[in-house]
């Protein structure tokens, strides 16, 4: 009895796993228009990761339209194909009802820890009566048109064909992913602004290196009176330390003060 019971339910988890599970590459063969797609999801390795989701969406493109997909190394080839595998059943109905008419996708790229500058989500916008995919990558371009729905299994998977590949900036090493924005430019009052350069500083090097003083530059010739001066005597000029002579009468004047004063202090003399 209890061997029965163990049975069914392992039955029940059977029939219920394989109800959620799919096939990516064996659902695609029966499409011929996404052959080449098919076979690009197998080369990278990703059918195999897309077949263990159990809700998941695929933005195909059809074999006119494949571009230089091809020619991506295996690596790149993941890289870039795992922005074209959203990560939540949408179909044309929800599609169709979405807030805004707008949304933000987020892609199997996202969870590869590689993602950088929102390289990992997707934008879809309604236009002109249908939608359009592109990388949510500032600048990135949002061409894709919404094509048809290939096939769906609510709520599992959904494959939708779009018109031709999408371009995430920076996956393929052709473009540089948006860069962050530079720093803001310190305010005025915390960096005093330095006064300009007068006209004498601002002269460059390059003018101060034109016209340098040559070494080998002759110097003055010595002007005539150079020569006399220098060919006189040294008698002819007296010494540093000679006193001048005294004026002429100052010995006389000298001599008259000095009578003057002894005939006062002899007559003091007297009186006493």
């Amino acid at each position: 009895m209890n061997r029965s019971i163990v049975a069914l339910l392992c039955y029940f988890l059977l029939l219920a796993s394989s109800a959620s599970a799919f096939n990516i590459t064996k659902i695609l063969s029966q499409f011929s228009d996404y052959s080449t797609f098919n076979d690009l999801l197998s080369k990278s390795g990703l059918a195999t990761e897309i077949n263990k989701r159990a809700t998941i969406t695929i933005l195909a493109v059809p074999n006119g339209a494949i571009g230089d997909l091809t020619s991506k190394s295996d690596d790149v080839l993941k890289s870039v194909l795992s922005t074209y595998v959203v990560l939540d059943y949408y179909d044309i109905p929800k599609l169709k009802n979405l807030k805004d008419k707008t949304a933000k996708l987020t892609t199997m790229y996202q969870q590869s820890g590689k993602a950088g500058y929102d390289q990992g989500f997707l934008n879809v916008t309604a236009k002109d009566g249908s939608f359009v995919f592109g990388s949510a990558v500032k600048g990135a371009q949002r061409d894709s048109r919404l094509e048809k729905s290939v096939m769906n299994q609510p709520y599992n998977i959904s494959i939708l064909g779009i018109s031709q590949p999408i371009v995430t900036p920076g996956l393929d090493g052709t473009l540089a992913p948006v860069s962050a924005p530079p720093p803001k430019a310190n305010n005025a009052t915390s960096s005093p602004k330095s006064s300009p350069p007068s006209d004498d500083e601002a002269e460059s090097p390059e003018e101060e290196a034109e016209s340098p003083v040559s070494e080998e530059t002759e110097a003055p010739a010595p002007s005539k009176d150079a020569d006399s001066l220098a060919s006189s005597p040294a008698a002819d000029s007296p010494p540093a330390d000679a006193q001048a002579p005294p004026p002429a009468g100052s010995s006389a004047r000298k001599l008259k003060v000095s009578f003057c004063l002894f005939g006062v202090l002899a007559s003091m003399v007297a009186a006493f």
